[in-house]
């Protein structure tokens, strides 16, 4: 073997290449190298300095609600609405609202909803009529109302949103919908409200009419319907509708409900937004009358506690004196005057002075509480008329006095309790009840007293006594029916009598005989009958027909006096027929019969 042989022999023996060799030499180099450097330098590399900050550009804009409505928009147009309409948009906090006005076409529908930002929790939509009346709401604990407002309906609206729970931004869209799509939309949309149909007719609701004459037979009185709609209603909102009240006026609500929703809660609210009556919680078919002396433009609101589905809304009307024949079953809330007890008490005598009322031979003032009776002596009129002389005795209460009940008694005798005492000892001669006031008639009577409580709200009051302009021998026999007969044909507000007498009549009724006449009305003019009862029976029906063709003109059916009336044509006079009958036993009754 050679030497180089050998040596290569050693160089594989100790593990080491060629390689290997090239490697570690390539390394040392650079470690001196840069040992080299550092000792030349001397110096550690210098640090930059930044530059100093500058006031942050302020940008003009807004923050885009547009963002927060997603695919909205573009959903609703794509179902047949109309374009976007942004009403109104901000940062919000919890409890805040934002709003605007709303213009939609009469015969089309309003989509609005509000929309929020990821932090809001719960918000809310509601609609509004300029006098501030609510038209629709979703009030729903979540982030997304929707409110569909189909007519009729304002052709203003007021749509406001309120943060419930978070904050951040919220911006209110809405969209011009037509009828015909509507009910599509609604559903698509999951919008609380009118759903398409808006507030329609219900004659076809099944079994209507027999529910109604059921409820109206427990009231009394007669009733002329002139609203019935069927609304949708549903448990996360209200549905709404509305109703005008005139001065002195009883207005009859039933609200019959479909399967699919139970529990409701009805109320009616005034043109002020207060609650002026409220159905009885737990009945089926909530019902109430709400009577008023001041006219207003009411609101019901119809809320189901279980459920979502329709509801049948009647509503039906008569005159504020038709109280007087409700039956003590009727769920009866009155309103009350807003004037005070001089500006009151100066309207009615100013008022009685033109229906040619003498001037008030007494008055006394005081103050009712609620739950205690007060017991004021009467100071009737002397019987200039003779024995059968009646008095007008009008209760006249001031703000804020509501509901008064007022009895006549007859005086008592010598051993009887003390005035004070609310039992008086003797016979009752009259009876009424009213809003802030109510008007009595006695007849045959030197002294009395009158009984009065509020059921209502406390407030002051005025007795106001004056001699009675009707006066007949025939009310002297049978005193209590003349009183409830007066009580009957008196009219307006202030209960006068209209017109001239025409005459006086005194029957005996009975279940099984009708009790018929004839009279004639001259041209343009309207005969009023009125009837009131005493004696051994209760109930009375009248009816009045055209004789010439037994067309039925009105009637009316009471337990203790009744008044029904009945006109000619301008051009010619009028034949009527009178029919009366007693309802249970034989009492007496005395008729009366005007001609205005």
């Amino acid at each position: 073997m050679g030497v180089a042989a050998m040596k290569g022999e050693r160089f594989r023996a100790t593990g080491w290449s060629a390689w290997s060799c090239v490697w570690l030499l390539l390394v040392v180099a650079l470690a001196m190298l840069s040992a080299c450097a550092s000792a030349t330098s001397g110096t550690s590399p210098r640090k930059v300095q930044p530059a100093p900050a500058g006031a942050p550009r302020i940008v003009l804009g807004e923050l885009d609600a547009k963002i927060i409505l997603g695919d909205l928009p573009a959903r609703a147009l794509k179902l047949g609405a109309g374009p976007l309409a942004m009403l109104s948009a901000g940062e919000q906090v919890e409890g805040e609202r934002i709003g605007g006005f709303f213009e939609a076409p009469e015969n089309a529908c309003l989509l609005a909803y509000a929309r929020g930002s990821t932090t809001i929790d719960d918000l809310d939509v509601v609609a509004f009529a300029e006098e501030g009346n609510p038209i629709a709401a979703d009030q729903a604990p979540d982030a997304h109302p929707t409110i569909l407002v189909c007519p009729p309906h304002p052709g203003r609206m007021y749509i406001a949103a309120h943060v419930a729970n978070g904050e951040g931004l919220v911006g209110i869209g809405a969209h011009i919908v037509p009828v015909a799509r509507a009910a599509e939309i609604g559903r698509a949309f999951g919008a609380r409200g009118s759903h398409g149909d808006g507030t329609r007719a219900a004659e076809a609701w099944p079994g209507l009419d027999d529910r109604l004459r059921t409820h109206r037979q427990a009231v009394g009185g007669t009733w002329e319907d002139f609203r019935r709609v069927a609304v949708r209603v549903d448990s996360r909102s209200q549905a709404n509708v509305a109703f005008p009240v005139e001065a002195n006026q009883c207005i009859h609500v039933v609200v019959v409900p479909d399967e699919d929703v139970a529990l409701l809660e009805v109320e009616a609210l005034d043109d002020a937004g207060r609650v002026v009556a409220r159905a009885h919680e737990g009945l089926k078919e909530p019902n109430f009358v709400l009577c008023s002396p001041v006219a207003f433009e009411g609101v019901l609101t119809v809320r189901p506690h279980v459920g979502n589905g329709l509801a049948a809304v009647v509503l039906a009307r008569t005159k504020g004196e038709g109280a007087r024949e409700f039956s003590g079953r009727a769920s009866v809330v009155w309103t009350a005057s807003p004037l005070s007890l001089d500006l009151a008490r100066t309207a009615r005598n100013a008022e009685l002075t033109r229906a040619g009322y003498a001037a008030p031979t007494s008055t006394r003032n005081g103050q009712l509480v609620l739950g205690r009776r007060l017991t004021v002596p009467l100071d009737l009129p002397p019987q200039t008329g003779g024995p059968s002389a009646c008095a007008r005795v009008d209760v006249v209460g001031g703000a804020p006095l509501a509901l008064v009940e007022a009895n006549i008694w007859a005086a008592p005798s010598a051993s009887a309790p003390s005035a004070s005492s609310s039992d008086s000892g003797g016979a009752l001669l009259a009876s009424g009840e009213g809003t802030g006031s109510t008007t009595l008639f006695v007849c045959g009577r030197t002294k009395a007293q009158i009984e009065l409580e509020t059921r209502g709200r406390p407030g002051p009051f005025s007795v106001l006594v004056r001699p009675e302009r009707w006066q007949n021998a025939l009310f002297a026999a049978h005193p209590l029916a003349a009183t409830r007969m007066l009580a009957r044909a008196a009219v307006g507000e202030s209960l006068v009598h209209e017109g001239v007498v025409a005459g006086v009549k005194h029957v005996t009724l009975d279940p099984a005989r009708r009790v018929t006449y004839a009279m004639t009305a001259g041209p343009g003019q309207c005969v009023r009958i009125a009837v009131g009862i005493d004696g051994e029976g209760s109930g009375v029906e009248l009816r009045l027909f055209d004789a010439a063709t037994s067309e039925e003109l009105d009637r009316a059916a009471g337990e203790k006096g009744v008044s029904a009336r009945a006109c000619a044509p301008p051009s010619s006079p009028r034949s009527l027929r009178i029919e009366m009958r007693g309802t249970a036993g034989k009492p007496e009754a005395i008729v009366g019969e005007r001609i205005r």
